[in-house]
């Protein structure tokens, strides 16, 4: 899905969005209970409705984080955004439509080349132009819908990226500018997406993993992620 694509999805995101009706879905009709995730992401600026601000999302019963989500950050630029091993993706930006949010699940799970628009967030809090914080909550059983069982996901490898643009052109020689988890100037800092016990409720902070993720290390404020937190909950 590439640019020349973008008129699609946003006639998709319309049509959805008048089928729910709102952002926020109610959290259950008598059935089993569900389980949530709900995302906040502090930048050091106001949110940027040109840039492109993603939430990976690993999802292949890997308690240990072997593999997961990490930023493309240099030519060949293979899809633009994401590399290593993702299903899912949530990504905000000002230009889709339903509040700038939009879900999507990876087609091809080797080279993360294609994917396709599966729904919204269940809830989201749409930036103004003064706010720096994304917040979004996803139902896990969008990520494992019928007949797979959402309740039988153990750990999820969880990544967050922020870019000022997503190339297409894998030869593209201009310079790029991103963000994700760890320290974005230091190259070791490349794989450092974490790993989350999604079976309790908690909620996971970066300072629950060493202040992971530092200020400082992107030159455009809104681009650089200062904290986060990732709240897991069940709901009836």
């Amino acid at each position: 899905m590439y640019p020349e694509c973008m008129h699609r999805l946003a006639a998709l995101l319309l049509v959805l969005a008048f089928a729910v009706g709102c952002a926020r879905f109610p959290g259950g009709g008598g059935g089993p209970p569900g389980r949530r995730l709900r995302f906040t992401i502090r930048l050091d600026g106001p949110v940027n409705p040109n840039f492109v601000y993603m939430v990976a999302i690993d999802d292949d019963d890997d308690l240990f984080g072997d593999d997961g989500p990490i930023p493309v950050v240099a030519r060949p630029w293979g899809n633009g955004f994401m590399a290593g091993q993702a299903t899912h993706f949530v990504r905000y930006d000002g230009f889709l439509p339903s509040g700038g949010y939009a879900l999507f699940k990876f087609i091809d799970l080797v080279n993360l080349s294609t994917w396709v628009l599966i729904g919204l967030p269940v809830d989201f809090i749409t930036p103004g132009p003064d706010d720096d914080t994304l917040v979004f909550e996803i139902d896990l059983s969008q990520i494992r819908p019928p007949p797979g069982d959402p309740l039988a996901i153990e750990a999820l490898q969880i990544n967050i990226l922020t870019m000022d643009r997503v190339p297409t052109d894998p030869n593209d020689p201009n310079p790029r500018f991103w963000d994700a988890l760890g320290d974005s100037r230091d190259p070791a800092s490349i794989t450092d997406y974490i790993t989350i016990d999604v079976t309790t409720d908690r909620i996971f902070r970066n300072s629950d993993f060493g202040d992971l993720e530092v200020q400082g290390d992107v030159p455009d404020p809104s681009l650089d992620i200062v904290d986060w937190s990732i709240e897991v909950r069940t709901v009836p």
